[in-house]
């Protein structure tokens, strides 16, 4: 019948626009991948600030184990958005371009974010002199240590962690918003299911 000639045609349509739409499978391996050591590195922060003086150390090591990691997974991430062309956000069909606005505004400060937290750490633990904690091992840091270079680090990285973490669960917040609303938000960012590349 007619009407079911078209809602097969609608169905395609919608499906071809979300095809169109998705994220390659490298950019949707890299997402999945460098969320978990990110939040991980503030689940294990926010919890050294709880625990007992003892402890501490413990949860620090963690954090900069997952910190670590997170730099290793972003330097690729961001030179695979950079020179494949595909650096920009791309619009969510059904949004209104405040939307779309604040989406590419909210991805760009994450980047910000998964970029110089790494960054600054690194050098925290390499030019402080203690080296870099990486789960089972801590890798040498710098014959000479430079102090400046390390307390300029830590500023920058105790400022922007205390209010970047808020980046996150705006960022899952925003989501589980166009999820509810009927979007193909989780979809598009499949690696399973996005076009290759």
């Amino acid at each position: 019948s007619r009407t079911s000639m078209r809602r097969i045609l609608i169905c395609r349509s919608s499906m071809s626009t979300v095809a169109s739409m998705a994220y390659s499978r490298t950019a949707g391996v890299f997402h999945w991948l460098v969320a978990f050591p990110v939040i991980g590195c503030i689940g294990t922060v926010m919890k050294s600030q709880q625990v007992p003086k003892e402890e501490k150390p413990l949860w620090m090591f963690r954090h900069k184990s997952l910190g670590l990691l997170t730099g290793m997974i972003v330097a690729p991430r961001l030179a695979y958005r950079l020179f494949s062309g595909k650096y920009t956000v791309r619009p969510l069909e059904g949004n209104v371009q405040w939307e779309n606005m604040a989406g590419t505004l909210s991805h760009y400060a994450l980047y910000g974010f998964m970029v110089i937290m790494p960054a600054t750490g690194i050098a925290m633990g390499y030019y402080g002199g203690k080296g870099l904690p990486f789960f089972t091992t801590t890798l040498s840091g710098a014959k000479v240590a430079n102090g400046q270079i390390a307390k300029n680090s830590f500023k920058i990285h105790k400022q922007l962690g205390t209010y970047g973490k808020y980046l996150i669960p705006l960022h899952v917040g925003a989501s589980g918003f166009h999820w509810v609303r009927g979007q193909s938000i989780f979809t598009r960012i499949n690696p399973f299911r996005a076009a290759r590349g």
